[in-house]
């Protein structure tokens, strides 16, 4: 399994229920009119976030996120196919000028890694998107590795974090498919991962927060640092399944 993550802003002039509402019934009915080899479509609707960290003066990323797209395929072959596909081209492509301010946007081509949490659910009522840059100089395979490590750390360190998650899973790039990326068009920004968590609402996704202050405790020390917290943000949204292959996937 493959898929296509793509943080998006709003186009200037719009507010972000007319965003939410239009990316959802008039692009998402766009997009499934003709899904090609597409497997699962999934909105993420933002109604919360934070940039960067309370200890840093500033933060490269200039503005907020409403929504993260998530697009999955059965392999790279079937993703070339739906992008190269004329309804992708000319109809459903085209039409993310209608909604996103391109200049922008942000995305990456990730494979999934599910991460084991202390209480497993359903955690269907609401998520948390963490977009992490690796530490400078970090090869991919090592800041996975000590990602991982750090996860499993803040769970048992956490136990407010511990006792709300209900799935954890880290997706991670793929470099080799950045090319595929002009499709969103947007920032030449890499972010190696992002990681997604479950929890059962909104008002438990808030436990992110001992989560992610283990995080930076662990990033504090030389030895297992592992990202650029200042570079990095995270949404907290709730899930619109738009399509999955065998159902309609459609909203009610």
């Amino acid at each position: 399994m493959i898929k296509m993550m793509a943080a998006i802003c709003r186009k200037p002039g719009m507010t972000h229920a007319e965003y939410l509402a239009y990316i959802q019934h008039v692009h998402g009915a766009i997009a499934t009119q003709n899904p090609v080899t597409l497997r699962r479509y999934v909105q993420n609707h933002v109604f919360d976030s934070a940039f960067g960290t309370a200890a840093e003066a500033s933060h490269s990323m200039v503005v907020s996120r409403d929504s993260v797209t998530e697009l999955y395929w059965d392999s790279p072959q079937d993703m070339q196919t739906t992008n190269q596909h004329e309804h992708v081209r000319t109809k459903a492509g085209p039409d993310g000028a209608n909604f996103s301010d391109r200049p922008v946007a942000l995305s990456l081509i990730a494979t999934e890694v599910e991460q084991s949490v202390a209480q497993p659910g359903n955690g269907r009522g609401a998520k948390t998107l963490h977009f992490v840059r690796a530490a400078e100089g970090l090869a991919l395979p090592e800041f996975f590795e000590r990602w991982a490590k750090a996860h499993a750390l803040a769970l048992e360190r956490a136990p407010e974090a511990a006792a709300a998650v209900r799935r954890c899973v880290h997706s991670r790039l793929l470099p080799d498919f950045n090319p595929v990326l002009k499709y969103f068009g947007g920032l030449d920004v890499v972010y190696e991962g992002v990681a997604s968590l479950w929890f059962d609402n909104v008002a438990t996704v808030g436990a992110f927060r001992a989560y992610e202050r283990v995080l930076l405790e662990i990033n504090a020390n030389p030895k297992t640092a592992f990202y650029r917290p200042a570079q990095s943000f995270f949404l907290y949204a709730t899930e619109a399944l738009i399509y999955e292959r065998g159902s309609s996937g459609r909203p009610t």
